[in-house]
């Protein structure tokens, strides 16, 4: 484990990313997973696009939000996608995209590419049912949470088959419905025991070692935990999916804050999107109850951290993404470590024009 550089890490609202719409328009609707490219670029998971031979599931844009490029088609073909949950990048870019509906994993490269897929759906060893959260391990092997056979697997690139470990139950070791995983650097896993409202840790091999969570609405307690993310110090960030939060552990899995969201505004596609349709806009703020609530988590569901401690919650039913920043310093010094940031508008401000 790296040397802890903080044992009181401070963290900051950073931006926000997105807004509700369909590609190629430029925004998300139901964002569900995220991952990082070998270039930081970012590629989103959208799935309110079923049954939409239109539209794509697959948004790639950069951290600043400029949108680069939308891909992965409806259908059951190769190349197509049905049910996408989760994605993970590999070593040389190409992106990896589990599908719950067609059981199998399509293969695009950076640009978008269809490569190639694999997967068998059962429930003997090397087959899917419903496959969700993706990560490499540090020998680039993929690592599937098969959700419905309440198991992990681990796979070659190219889908060979290598390992499996867990079972359906409630015991220390065994699955109900797993959803997200992660690996530390040390190549332990982490997974949101979805249905178990917690989250377990296993060795590289698949022994267990420990578990963080309880079914509840405390600290440190879960409903429906469905992201995990741990970064280079070893600090755990879990999506409470069903408590609308994100929570932090420290390496020992004590528990350290969590955010409920913190959007103080619009992001720049919001505002484009906004200034294009006015009377659309104010129609909907007649609607809104309380603009206070759209700073806040609803349903998130993933979550990454990348190489400079930024963490990225995938705010799914706002359609959104919200990052936050870890810091080793005191808030009031914290701005010159958020690097370049993009102005935010107040929302009863900028509705207050239209």
């Amino acid at each position: 484990m790296a040397t802890l550089t903080n044992s009181d890490p401070t963290y900051i609202y950073s931006q926000t990313i997105g807004n509700q719409s369909t590609p190629p328009a430029h925004g998300f609707s139901a964002p569900v997973n995220v991952a990082i490219g070998t270039q930081g670029e970012l590629f989103v998971i959208c799935n309110y696009y079923e049954y939409q031979k239109n539209t794509k599931f697959v948004v790639k844009c950069s951290m600043d939000e400029d949108y680069i490029h939308h891909f992965g088609s409806y259908g059951t073909g190769p190349g197509e996608l049905t049910w996408p949950n989760s994605l993970a990048v590999d070593n040389k870019g190409n992106i990896y995209l589990s599908d719950e509906w067609l059981n199998r994993i399509t293969i695009f490269d950076n640009n978008g590419v269809f490569l190639d897929y694999w997967g068998e759906e059962g429930s003997e060893i090397g087959m899917l049912n419903r496959p969700a959260g993706l990560a490499f391990d540090n020998d680039g092997n993929l690592l599937i949470a098969d959700s419905f056979n309440h198991r992990i697997q681990k796979f070659t690139c190219d889908g060979k088959f290598l390992n499996s470990w867990g079972q359906h139950g409630a015991e220390p070791g065994e699955f109900n419905t797993p959803w997200g995983i992660s690996i530390d650097s040390e190549g332990n896993t982490w997974v949101a025991d979805w249905r178990n409202d917690r989250v377990q840790q296993f060795a590289s091999d698949g022994s267990f070692l420990k578990q963080i969570g309880r079914t509840g609405t405390n600290t440190g307690e879960f409903n429906r935990p469905s992201g995990v993310a741990v970064d280079n110090e070893g600090y755990l960030y879990v999506v409470d999916w069903g408590n609308d939060r994100v929570q932090v552990f420290d390496p020992k899995g004590t528990f350290v804050t969590q955010f409920f969201g913190d959007c103080p505004g619009f992001s720049k596609w919001a505002i484009a999107r906004m200034a294009s349709d006015p009377e659309e806009m104010a129609a909907q703020r007649v609607q809104s109850r309380t603009l206070e609530l759209e700073r806040l988590f609803y349903q998130p569901t993933g979550i990454q951290v990348d190489s400079e401690n930024r963490i990225l919650i995938v705010d799914c039913g706002r359609h959104r993404i919200q990052i936050y920043q870890k810091a080793s310093v005191s808030p009031d010094n914290i701005s010159s470590h958020l690097g370049p940031q993009r102005p935010t508008q107040n929302p009863t401000e900028l509705w207050g024009k239209l």
